[in-house]
């Protein structure tokens, strides 16, 4: 379909706006709890843009509801990344409760695969339509993704699909992409030098993520700066006292190490470690933005995070299905997720 033809669609409305798409459908269907102003500003883009309100979007509310499934590890263990897709989900279930749109969540300890065998049981007996979760876990999700198939429930993946196991939709980050980005950011910080790349990562961890990002860096190093080299290193306690005893025997056998990478979420850890520690300037760059970051930039111990946006990742998700299962549109096989670079001075608006 051409350009010109492209049919407008309430979210190309909510994002020419700047509101949500609640917001949206209150002025579409003169409902209240909008300002005069927005409304005036609601209506102009309406206007300009051509919209026609879908027919069948409107008449949601009467026709049975629509159940999508979510399979993600628990929002509370480790680092708590899983929190922010959650969000996301539970943002897009709020702006689609009006047509009839239903999420139901199954969580599990990613080192329990009992518990997540069991979730997935759950799953394969359930009446979801479609289905939202990660493939990190490929191994033990095989079943599951067997089982939708024969059923024609369509997935979305979210967070990476390293093995490119086909779903209806993908939307990840690009993580040799994101390995180079941390490279080029650690030759900002110093010309001459080795970095330590940190896996810090426990049981069912997929180790191709961290592969591809490590893989990127070495790649960005060898075509622009064969002066700094990396040393890889696996943890897999996060004890404080067993954290401090690695990196204090590793930095001491390793006196050019001038950064360290940590290509996962869990760069909280580390600082903790640095913060105490005294000598030299060792930067540090990890992934993801959380809270217990915040005092880690604001000293200037974390340098650059790396973030993903994992809200707009789970948010994503469940439009794509509603758009797949309701809307019946075609979607983007794959969307690519913006790297954005997190430092002291532009957290507070991140």
């Amino acid at each position: 379909m051409d350009n010109d033809e492209r049919v407008i669609g309430i979210k190309d409305v909510a994002k020419a706006a700047n509101v949500a798409l609640a917001t949206v459908d209150r002025v579409i269907h003169n409902r209240a709890g909008v300002s005069v102003k927005t409304k005036v500003k609601v209506l102009k883009v309406i206007k300009q843009m051509g919209y026609k309100p879908n027919i069948m979007a409107s008449n949601l509310s009467k026709s049975k509801k629509i159940v999508i499934g979510v399979l993600l590890p628990n929002i509370s263990e480790g680092s708590g990344y899983w929190e922010f897709p959650m969000q996301g989900i539970l943002k897009a279930k709020k702006e689609l409760a009006q047509y009839n749109i239903k999420i139901k969540t199954y969580t599990f300890k990613q080192d329990n695969n009992k518990e997540i065998r069991k979730k997935i049981l759950e799953l394969i007996n359930s009446d979801i339509q479609g289905l939202v979760l990660t493939s990190k876990f490929a191994d033990e999700i095989e079943i599951l993704l067997e089982d939708c198939k024969q059923k024609n429930r369509p997935y979305v993946f979210i967070d990476s699909n390293v093995r490119k196991i086909d779903a209806l939709s993908s939307i990840h980050q690009p993580l040799f992409e994101s390995g180079e980005l941390a490279a080029q950011l650690f030759n900002y910080c110093f010309n001459k030098g080795e970095i330590l790349v940190l896996h810090l990562k426990k049981t069912m961890d997929t180790e191709g993520i961290i592969s591809l990002k490590e893989k990127g860096m070495n790649a960005y190093l060898k075509e622009n700066n064969n002066a700094i080299t990396t040393k890889s290193l696996v943890l897999t306690d996060f004890n404080e006292d067993a954290i401090s005893g690695v990196l204090f025997k590793t930095l001491k056998e390793n006196p050019f190490i001038k950064g360290v990478f940590i290509p996962n979420s869990k760069v909280a850890y580390i600082a903790k470690y640095f913060e105490k520690r005294g000598g030299d300037k060792i930067y540090l760059i990890g992934y993801d933005f959380f809270r217990e970051d915040i005092e880690y930039l604001e000293k200037e111990i974390i340098d650059f995070l790396i973030c993903q946006r994992p809200e707009e990742q789970g948010y994503q998700a469940v439009f794509k299905l509603f758009e797949h299962l309701v809307l019946k549109k075609e979607v983007e096989k794959e969307i690519i997720m913006p790297l954005d670079i997190i430092t002291k001075k532009n957290y507070k608006y991140y």
